[in-house]
């Protein structure tokens, strides 16, 4: 029998065995065979026979470096099937098949290689780096703060289970930890029912965080994935899963805003409040200036001075001027500044649905591992060492146990004046995230969203955002007010007591 007969028996047999393999092209020199688990999970090889097969020279096989099979993989399917097919006297093409198939279907980390090996490396990365800061901030601690420095020293790992498709995740930083569980879906970076619906599974199994933060975090970094999966690009899924939600007068239609916004400038609408308030001033200095010049001040001989009191009147005026036109441009440049603002958030979430596409109203899932890795190491454990834009102070103290007494304050009251005490200082240091994604102490927070310039943006040189939070009014106008009656109530206690 000749080679190239016993070659076609060889490729016909292994196709009886494996259908699931594809073979587009099969010549007596070299076949083409691809073997797909899903649509993101497909590997095209070709193999070669050499003259001489099989007896004097084995199987080459060459695999097909594309978007599913990164280098690293290709380097290391290559070397095992070659390896198998140097190790089979015949039947090479079945037992090279065999092996492939073997492969793929029991490592479900196939679909997401790429993401594994990044991520790996970026949980190593992150270990080197966090060390170094760590290490820094350990030379300035004492005292109670031993634990933390034995707790430094323990290194971030991830553990991978090919067969289950679990990725074990453990961030460690200073003395916080946080371990997690991955679960990659077959049908990465598609999903099924085999993890709900989610084409990578997160799944919190222990950390001393607070659970309010924990909550917060691990639910958006989830919705990253489920945005990945719609097809939205990592920047775009981050930034609309924002657990921190703008106030409710914020969202206004864009359109409508302009045209509203046109019409206060023209109107002046935008100092209807202050030009009220300096027609009244006016008023009380007309009617101020009319008494002085009809009272005769003593030892006067009843001269008053007209002239001068009409320059004292004309100077009153073009102050009361001066004061409103300052404060029309100073309200125009707020108005400008959250009009701004406001065509930023249009523009950040706008296109949302722009990758379904139209005739068939598909979508293609993007790659989110590496994504969600980087998200938890950045987020979280990169949380530790993060410093209030305001105070430039750690928002974390470097005690767990401390950070737990501050989130128990806030939920309980005592009766005792120390403990009270106690409580509403430990409360000013509680941890809060606020819109723009920039972490603050509550005390710092209330400053710069209570107070004037109202408005403000973040203060972090790398943000720059407009500074939000659903617990305080995101309506400047009612800062404002607010602000004014706080000023007004502490005048008349300020008058009270002078009095008394």
């Amino acid at each position: 029998m000749s080679q190239h007969n016993s070659i076609e028996e060889e490729v016909a047999e292994a196709q009886s065995m494996f259908p699931a393999v594809n073979v587009p092209t099969s010549t007596p020199s070299f076949l083409i065979a691809i073997y797909q688990r899903s649509p993101y999970t497909r590997i095209k090889m070709t193999m070669t026979f050499p003259d001489g097969y099989p007896t004097q020279h084995p199987l080459i096989v060459n695999i097909d470096q594309d978007a599913v099979v990164p280098p690293g993989l290709k380097k290391k399917l290559e070397k095992e099937l070659n390896l198998v097919a140097t190790e089979q006297p015949t039947q090479q093409v079945r037992a090279v098949w065999e092996r492939l198939i073997s492969f793929v279907d029991t490592n479900l980390f196939v679909p997401c290689w790429k993401d594994l090996r990044q991520s790996v490396e970026m949980v190593q990365k992150s270990d080197n780096n966090t060390i170094t800061a760590a290490a820094a901030t350990s030379k300035s601690t004492t005292g109670n703060n031993n634990k933390s420095k034995k707790q430094t020293n323990k290194q971030s790992t991830i553990t991978l289970y090919e067969s289950k498709g679990k990725i074990k995740l453990s961030l460690y930083n200073e003395a916080y930890y946080i371990n997690v569980d991955i679960t990659i879906d077959p049908a990465y970076p598609d999903f099924s029912a085999a993890t709900g619906g989610k084409s990578c599974l997160l799944e919190l199994k222990s950390t001393n965080f607070p659970k309010s933060i924990t909550d917060m975090m691990m639910t958006q970094a989830q919705d990253i994935v489920r945005r990945m999966q719609e097809g939205l690009s990592a920047a775009r899924a981050t930034n609309l899963s924002n657990p921190v939600k703008v106030p409710k007068n914020f969202h206004l239609n864009i359109d409508e805003m302009k045209e509203k916004y046109k019409t206060r400038l023209l109107t002046k609408d935008t100092i209807s409040n202050i030009k009220h308030d300096t027609e009244a001033l006016k008023k009380v200095t007309d009617l101020r200036n009319k008494e002085a010049s009809s009272v005769r001040a003593p030892g006067d001989n009843g001269y008053v001075d007209h002239k001068a009191l009409a320059k004292e009147r004309k100077d009153a005026r073009r102050a009361i001027q001066k004061l409103t036109e300052e404060e029309k441009a100073a309200d125009q440049q707020l108005e400008e500044k959250e009009l701004a603002w406001k065509l930023e958030e249009q523009k950040r979430t706008a296109g949302y649905y722009d990758v379904y596409i139209p005739t068939g109203g598909t979508i293609t899932p993007q790659p989110s591992l590496y994504v969600l890795v980087t998200f938890l190491i950045e987020k979280v454990k990169g949380l530790v060492v993060e410093t209030c834009p305001c105070c430039k102070k750690r928002v974390l103290p470097i005690c767990p146990d401390e950070l737990k007494s501050i989130y128990n304050s806030s939920s309980s009251s005592s009766s005792n004046k120390t403990s009270a005490k106690n409580n509403k200082e430990l409360k000013k240091m509680k941890p809060y995230r606020t819109y723009c994604g920039c972490w603050y102490h509550k005390s710092c927070l209330n400053t710069l969203l209570t107070e004037p310039p109202f408005g403000i943006e973040c203060p972090n040189e790398q943000c720059g955002r407009r500074v939000f939070h659903p617990e305080w009014p995101g309506d400047v106008k009612q800062l404002e007010r607010e602000w004014a009656a706080k000023q007004a109530r502490l005048r008349e206690i300020e008058d009270a007591m002078c009095f008394l």
